[in-house]
C-alpha cells in the first residue's frame, strides 16, 4: 500500500482521517503551503510520504501517540539520561583530580587510626585518673583495680557502638 498515490489533499484527508489521524482539508492545505506535505514529482501523494507527514506533524485522535513517536521520545530521553551520567563521571573525574575525593580505602585505613588513638586515649585516662576518682568519693584505693576494669568494659561497649556499620546523625548547629 505505500506504493499507492493519493491524487490531491481531499484524497489524503480522508485517508488520513480513516487511518484515525487528526486533520482538516485546511490545515493540510496549509501544511503543503508549508512544506510539511509535500507530492510527488508527480503531483501525487506517496502514501508513505503522507505516513510520514502524519508521525511527524499530526495527533491521532484518541490522543494517543504514534509508535514511532514514543520510539523516538525514549531514544532522546535515554540519549539524555547517557549525557548526564558521563557528565556526572566527568565532574567526579576532575574533583579527584583536583585532590577533593579520598578512597575508601584511605578513609577507612584515617578512621581506624583515629579510633585507636581515641580508644588509648580512653584507657590511659581511666588507668591514670582512677585514684583521683576513688578519692573525690572517699573511696578504697585497693579497688583502683576493679575500678579499671569496670571502666575498660565500657570502653569496649562504647567502641563496640562505633565499629558497627550504621548511619550516625550529626545534629547541625547553626
Amino acid at each position: 500500500m505505500s506504493d499507492e498515490k493519493l491524487k490531491n489533499i481531499p484524497a489524503v484527508v480522508d485517508y488520513l482521517d480513516c487511518e484515525g489521524w487528526k486533520i482538516s482539508k485546511s490545515a493540510a492545505y496549509k501544511h503543503k503551503k508549508e512544506g510539511k506535505l509535500r507530492p510527488g514529482s508527480s503531483g501525487q501523494f506517496t502514501v508513505k510520504a503522507v505516513n510520514k507527514y502524519a508521525a511527524q506533524w499530526l495527533e491521532k485522535k484518541d490522543g494517543s501517540a504514534d509508535a514511532l513517536d514514543d520510539l523516538q521520545e525514549q531514544r532522546a530521553t535515554a540519549e539524555l539520561e547517557k549525557l548526564q551520567a558521563q557528565a556526572r563521571h566527568w565532574d567526579i573525574k576532575a574533583n579527584i583530580e583536583q585532590g577533593k575525593y579520598v578512597s575508601k580505602e584511605e578513609w577507612d585505613r584515617e578512621l581506624a587510626s583515629r579510633a585507636k588513638i581515641f580508644r588509648s586515649d580512653i584507657e590511659n585516662f581511666i588507668r591514670q585518673r582512677a585514684f583521683d576518682l576513688i578519692s573525690l568519693v572517699n573511696g578504697d584505693g585497693a579497688k583502683a583495680p576493679e575500678l579499671v576494669d569496670y571502666y575498660l568494659k565500657h570502653v569496649e561497649i562504647w567502641m563496640n557502638r562505633y565499629t558497627r556499620d550504621q548511619s550516625w546523625k550529626v545534629p547541625n548547629n547553626k
